[in-house]
């Protein structure tokens, strides 16, 4: 399932990908969900690469954002495993057959997802994610892991029809953390399958999503709120020093994010995601705050603070 929006033609070598490795469609459905893009737009793209009519169209004139369409295209979907795979993402040659054996093998798992590869607007590699284990099989002690902080592309992800029925859909109320929140619930709930092949690739560029929300500053609050929701699915004896180690991580990336928003000249902007932070450091309750934390986000605050000031002398 592709949801889109205003595609442009990377959605090309999604389909590509995708219908390079399908079986038949009476064992593979393959659609595109639009979310109120421009007439004809998806049309055209997904006629050129599919001329003979393979990809489902579902238009929808009503614009439901990111994770209400992901939340449409999962109700449309008809099969037993559902993938749902970004406009401007791909899969590599094997990434069916390989998530398919571990359903084959394991069939109470609740997700399998690969290793992904991370690509730049142009396709260049940035980096592969970390190995987690050298064969394919269930992961051991992954809900503490999944849980300290987002591991796993969506693009890499398979998740069965029937861990969406049990455990309700994607949460309109997170934006960047809303399939990390999901990965949390599932590993919460059932077993969760690795294939340790590097299989689906994912695009880092100035358009998408992430970007636009860490530019904002609104991902870090949606950070704490999903850090917080995340609490609620953690058994007692790993739920407090889980969410410490969750903060602290992300607490530090958005002190690393505002020193590069600082070296790029953006003060505005790292005011604002420094003024995220006290928030997410306050989800620690009775936790030891570290104080070199508190040093470090005064002193950029401060450096901030004298930028902004002199800039409006």
């Amino acid at each position: 399932m592709l949801p889109t929006h205003e595609p442009g033609a990377l959605l090309t070598l999604a389909l590509a990908s995708v219908l390079a490795q399908a079986p038949e469609s009476d064992v593979m459905q393959i659609a595109v969900v639009d979310d109120g893009s421009r007439p004809g737009v998806v049309h055209d793209i997904v006629r050129q690469v599919d001329p003979r009519g393979r990809v489902e169209i579902f238009d929808h004139a009503q614009r439901l954002g990111l994770c209400g369409n992901w939340n449409r295209a999962v109700a449309l979907a008809r099969g037993e495993l559902i993938h749902l795979l970004h406009q401007d993402d791909y899969v590599m040659p094997g990434f069916y057959a390989r998530l398919d054996a571990g359903y084959r093998r394991r069939p109470d798992i609740g997700m399998a997802f690969c290793r992904s590869r991370l690509v730049d607007a142009e396709g260049r590699r940035l980096k592969t994610t970390s190995q987690l284990r050298w064969m394919p099989g269930l992961l051991n002690q992954w809900l503490p892991r999944i849980a300290e902080r987002q591991r796993v592309q969506t693009p890499s992800v398979i998740v069965a029809r029937h861990t969406y029925e049990t455990l309700g859909g994607y949460r309109p109320d997170l934006e960047l953390a809303v399939d990390w929140e999901m990965w949390v619930r599932i590993a919460a709930a059932y077993p969760v399958w690795y294939e340790p092949r590097s299989l689906a690739v994912y695009r880092r560029h100035a358009a998408n999503e992430t970007t636009r929300l860490l530019t904002s500053g609104a991902a870090w609050p949606d950070m704490a709120r999903a850090i917080a929701l995340n609490a609620r699915v953690l058994p007692p004896e790993i739920r407090e020093r889980t969410i410490a180690a969750s903060v602290r991580w992300y607490t530090a990336s958005a002190m690393r994010t505002a020193e590069r928003q600082i070296l790029e000249g953006a003060f505005a902007r790292a005011a604002v995601t420094l003024g995220h932070v006290p928030g997410m450091l306050a989800l620690l309750d009775d936790e030891p705050r570290s104080l070199t934390d508190f040093r470090r986000l005064a002193n950029l605050r401060q450096q901030v603070g004298h930028e902004l000031h002199r800039r409006a002398a």
